[in-house]
């Protein structure tokens, strides 16, 4: 029997610079780690891509996400479409993910998205690890992590914070990237709205594979 050959690439659809920085990296880790528990065949997993409504973006959000999956259909094999939760993921859910899926499906009906809403914001899930701060200012560097950081009100304060604390000069945005390529798995498990995220996303891989053809 020929063993099936799985294609994946998430195409990634976020608010800002900074959340592209941390969860494209952060994605490349999820998606190889996810299929192959997901996948008994063999599984080839592309760099994620960025992606956004080609110029001249027009009309409102949910149009531009339906204009990047279109753009990039061809390339990717599912999209996150990711939205800052500002303290109510839900609503924030329905009024900046859902409409935008649902217009990408009434062009591309078999279109696999995948919703990511932190809490509040993305820099909640750099506030989960340690080791990431020992990392970039030092071994010896204690940093008083919140015990439940989707709990921080506003958790970009409190990156900045720590990291000001602990000696960085950059601005914390240039670093998001390192985070996202080193932040601990385990530790955003114990995050409810990662492990939605990450539930969903698993959900979304076998989505794709479901809809591989038959081997002939």
């Amino acid at each position: 029997m020929t063993r099936r050959r799985l294609y994946l690439r998430a195409g990634l659809y976020a608010e800002g610079p900074s959340d592209y920085d941390f969860l494209l990296p952060l994605l490349d880790r999820l998606l190889p780690s996810l299929a192959a528990a997901l996948f008994p065949g063999t599984c080839e997993i592309a760099e994620s891509l960025g992606i956004d409504a080609p110029p001249p973006a027009q009309g409102d959000r949910a149009e531009r996400i339906a204009a990047a999956i279109a753009d990039r259909w061809e390339e990717c094999t599912l999209f996150v479409i990711h939205a800052d939760g500002a303290g109510d993921p839900a609503s924030a859910r329905r009024s900046c993910v859902d409409p935008g899926v649902e217009t990408a499906r009434r062009a591309s009906p078999n279109a696999i998205t995948v919703p990511c809403v932190p809490v509040r914001d993305t820099e909640a899930w750099m506030l989960v690890d340690v080791e990431v701060f020992r990392t970039l200012l030092g071994s010896g560097t204690q940093p008083a992590l919140p015990t439940e950081p989707e709990r921080e009100a506003d958790p970009k304060l409190t990156l900045g914070r720590l990291l000001r604390e602990g000696g960085m000069k950059r601005k914390p945005e240039r670093i998001y990237r390192l985070f996202g390529e080193e932040v601990s798995l385990e530790a955003l498990r114990t995050l409810p709205a990662f492990r939605r995220f990450e539930a969903e996303l698993s959900e979304a891989i076998q989505s794709a594979a479901r809809s591989l053809s038959a081997p002939g």
